[in-house]
């Protein structure tokens, strides 16, 4: 856990940790999602990482969640709250008082330090039922929870962006807009004041999202060009690649870009989504191609709508799997996600179908990030019963995006994944009826060339890609037959 907080405080992904330290990127997606213990690591693995993240080999191992820390408490200064250019000065006494609400219910009473916008105390609680789900119990599940609520500082290049506007973390962000975001009806509202969930949510009350629009056309803001006074939801949205929300006929539609010119990204999620339309078995974000003109030149994007609501709130599957792991320790996470979403409400053989086709088509496309933030599900926002599987959403990662294949050949054999497991064999394992995916509805070589002829890709990388493609639909279609030999690889 403590790996992922101080990379991320870093401000750095894993492949760049991999760079610095060479450590394998598999080895640091083990360590971080617990598939490896980092406390057995070598001292010389331990040393490189701690030089890399400016921190000490306890911090590294500690038992302690530094993800509930406030970033002055973490020895984070040089990097996290450091800057010369402030017009205000660091008085870490100055807290504020807000109440954590849900709708226009009293949660919890809070307290924040102001300039680091970190959660610093949970001075009481008063509906148990109503707080985030795996945060009740010690406060340091709710500050953990609200350091992960606001918008990662890998994220484009949002840090810069944050400093030039004069706010010093994404969490200081996160507070001066109140917590809120499209993803569901939590808020914290400022002590002294009388707001209304009605005034201030992201579904009613149209806003514009200057931060998307500094991602994709490259703007420089500065405190005089920003309205301060507006909330946003960009302070709450995750994911690492560039995005923007935009208002439009009264919908709310999200916006993606690409990191580092990674192009094939957005043109991964419309394949994603074709294959999810021809299939016709469950939601997915269905995603298009958009163009955003802020006046600084075209940026090509895609778009979906928002698949949330006053009504219907998301629920990641990290959310359930964390609190989860607390309650059933040695249980894998895949029966903690299952087992969760039973108890929530929903149908066991729901639950598993929509796994078995989430894998399978992750397969199809090697999908090598289906992170347990990627996925989740619905909850009524009243009842706080589960509804149904949120729509299958996030496929950028897909088709070697970021490899360059101009050797020719890619080792298919053990394809490391973010996921239930530690490479696709082990995700295939789980597949309980393959045929939830009608191979005959997935989509043509030639489809899937066409799409991908208009990416970065050369043509001869398109080619390979096409080949893999059809190795993958080979082995489904073994699989579906009952063959499953392949799988002991």
């Amino acid at each position: 856990m403590n790996l992922k907080t101080l990379r991320e405080l870093k401000g750095i992904s894993r492949k760049d940790l991999a760079e610095l330290t060479g450590v394998s990127f598999r080895s640091i997606q083990d360590y971080e999602q617990g598939h490896k213990e980092l406390c057995s690591a070598k001292a010389e693995t331990l040393l490189k990482m701690a030089k890399a993240l400016d921190c000490s080999m306890e911090d590294l191992i500690s038992d302690v969640d530094l993800s509930c820390y406030k970033p002055s408490e973490l020895g984070q200064s040089r990097d996290v709250i450091k800057s010369e250019d402030k017009a205000f000065s660091y008085d870490y006494a100055d807290e504020a008082r807000y109440t954590l609400m849900h709708k226009d219910t009293e949660v919890a009473d809070l307290v924040f330090e102001a300039v680091t916008g970190a959660l610093v105390s949970v001075d009481g609680v008063f509906d148990d039922t109503l707080l985030p789900i795996g945060t009740s119990g010690a406060s340091e599940y709710l500050k953990a929870w609200w350091h992960r609520r606001a918008v990662p500082v890998t994220q484009g290049h949002i840090m810069k962006i944050l400093d030039k506007i004069g706010y010093l973390t994404p969490q200081a962000f996160l507070l001066r807009n109140m917590g809120l975001s499209l993803t569901d009806d939590y808020w914290v509202r400022p002590f002294s004041c009388n707001y209304t969930f009605a005034q201030v949510n992201f579904f009613d009350n149209d806003f514009d999202d200057y931060i998307g629009a500094s991602h994709f056309a490259g703007l420089d803001p500065d405190g005089t060009s920003v309205d301060h006074d507006a909330c946003i939801p960009s302070a709450a949205t995750g994911g690492d690649v560039p995005k923007s929300w935009i208002c439009m006929d009264k919908k709310r539609f999200l916006v993606k870009g690409t990191k580092s010119g990674h192009t094939q990204q957005i043109f991964n999620e419309v394949v994603g989504a074709y294959i999810h339309r021809k299939q016709g078995k469950f939601d997915f974000a269905d995603y298009q191609f958009y163009t955003i003109d802020y006046g600084y030149g075209r940026q090509v994007g895609v778009s979906s709508e928002a698949f949330t609501s006053k009504e219907l709130e998301f629920v990641r599957a990290s959310d359930l799997i964390r609190a989860g792991r607390r309650q059933y320790p040695g249980a894998s996470d895949y029966d903690i996600f299952v087992g969760a979403c039973v108890e929530g409400g929903l149908e066991k053989t729901q639950v598993e179908a929509f796994l078995d086709y989430q894998i399978l088509t992750d397969f199809v496309i090697t999908n090598t990030d289906r992170n347990y933030d990627n996925f989740g599900v619905l909850r009524d926002a009243d009842t706080l019963r589960f509804v149904k599987m949120a729509p299958i959403f996030d496929s950028g990662n897909s088709m070697f995006y970021d490899l360059d294949m101009s050797h020719g050949t890619l080792d298919l054999r053990d394809i490391a994944v973010d996921s239930f497991a530690e490479n696709e064999i082990g995700l295939m394992r789980l597949v309980k009826d393959p045929s939830i995916l009608d191979l005959d509805k997935l989509l043509t070589d030639e489809e899937l060339g066409k799409v991908l002829a208009s990416s970065n890709r050369t043509p001869e990388e398109v080619r390979i890609l096409v080949t893999i493609y059809d190795k993958k639909k080979e082995a489904l279609f073994k699989f579906k037959r009952g063959d499953a030999g392949w799988l002991k690889g």
